[in-house]
C-alpha cells in the first residue's frame, strides 16, 4: 500500500490505522472484515472496530449477503467532510480564544507575588540592562542607592569614568546616593552636586566590595565584573527591594564616619 497515500488520507483527520483501513476497504471494493484486514495488514478485531469508527464518520457502509456482512468504502469525496469538520473546530477555537483572550490579559496584569528576575551576561546586554533600568525611572521622585566598586564599575563603563558618575542618571535628573570604595580614595567628592548625587567612601582595606548594586523604588540590579564573565541580573521586587534599602540606610549611617573632614 502506498505509504505517502495513507500519510495523505491520515492528514485530513483519520489516525494511521483508520487511513490504512479506509484505503483497503476503497481499493478491494465490498469486502469483510477479514478480507479488508489482511489487505491492511491490520489484526480482525482491531479492523472491526475501526469500521464501526469510519461508519460513524460517514467514510464506510455496511450491507449483508446471507450471513456474511460486507463493508464498503464510500467515494473518496467524502473526506472533504473532514476537512470541513477540521475547519469549523479551527473557527470554533478562534473565537473561543477570542472570548477569553479579555481574561487572559487580565490575568497577566494581575500582581505576582513571585519577584520578576532577567539575567544579562554579555557586555552590550548589561549595559542596554542599565540604561534601560534608568530610563524606566525617568518620571520618579526616589533616589537611586547604590553600594559600588567604583575602580571595576568605570573598567567596564568607560564612558561612566570620564562623566565621574552614569551620565544617564544625570540627564534623566534622578538623585542618587552612593557608598563606594576606590583605590584612590574619595574620587567622586568634588564633583557629587555637579553629578546630583551625594557619595560616602568607605576603604576597600575593610570593605572590599565587589561589582554594584542599585535599588529605585521596587526595581534592584546587580552587577559582577570579577567574574572570567559579567553578569548583570534584574529584580522586580517590592519586597526585597525594601529590604536592600533598609540595608542600605543603616550601611549609610556606618559610613559617615569615614566622610568626615
Amino acid at each position: 500500500m502506498d505509504e505517502q497515500l495513507i500519510q495523505s488520507v491520515e492528514d485530513l483527520g483519520l489516525s494511521q490505522k483508520e487511513a490504512r483501513v479506509y484505503l483497503s476497504n476503497l481499493a478491494l471494493g465490498s469486502a469483510t472484515v477479514q478480507q479488508i484486514a489482511d489487505h491492511s495488514g491490520i489484526k480482525r478485531v482491531t479492523t472491526y472496530v475501526i469500521l464501526e469508527s469510519l461508519a460513524n464518520l460517514g467514510l464506510v457502509s455496511q450491507t449483508s449477503q446471507g450471513k456474511k456482512t460486507f463493508f464498503n468504502a464510500e467515494d473518496p469525496v467524502v473526506l472533504r467532510r473532514l476537512m470541513d469538520k477540521k475547519e469549523q473546530e479551527v473557527n470554533d477555537q478562534k473565537h473561543h480564544f477570542e472570548d477569553i483572550l479579555p481574561q487572559l490579559k487580565t490575568l497577566k496584569s494581575l500582581p505576582k507575588e513571585a519577584p520578576g528576575v532577567k539575567f544579562y551576561d554579555t557586555r552590550e546586554g548589561i549595559k542596554a540592562m542599565v540604561a534601560s533600568f534608568f530610563a524606566a525611572h525617568r518620571q520618579d521622585t526616589q533616589r537611586s542607592l547604590g553600594v559600588s566598586n567604583i575602580d571595576q564599575l568605570f573598567g567596564f563603563f568607560p564612558e561612566f569614568a570620564a562623566a565621574q558618575s552614569n551620565p544617564e542618571r544625570v540627564k534623566m535628573k534622578i538623585k542618587s546616593r552612593l557608598i563606594y570604595t576606590s583605590k584612590d580614595g574619595a574620587i567622586l567628592k568634588d564633583s557629587d552636586v555637579a553629578k546630583n548625587r551625594e557619595s560616602r567612601f568607605v576603604p576597600s582595606q575593610k570593605f572590599p566590595f565587589k561589582g554594584d548594586f542599585n535599588v529605585v523604588g521596587n526595581h534592584i540590579v546587580l552587577l559582577s565584573f570579577s567574574a572570567s564573565k559579567p553578569v548583570g541580573i534584574t529584580i522586580d521586587s517590592t519586597e526585597l527591594a525594601d529590604g536592600l534599602t533598609a540595608i542600605f540606610d543603616l550601611a549609610w549611617e556606618a559610613a559617615g564616619q569615614y566622610s568626615k573632614p
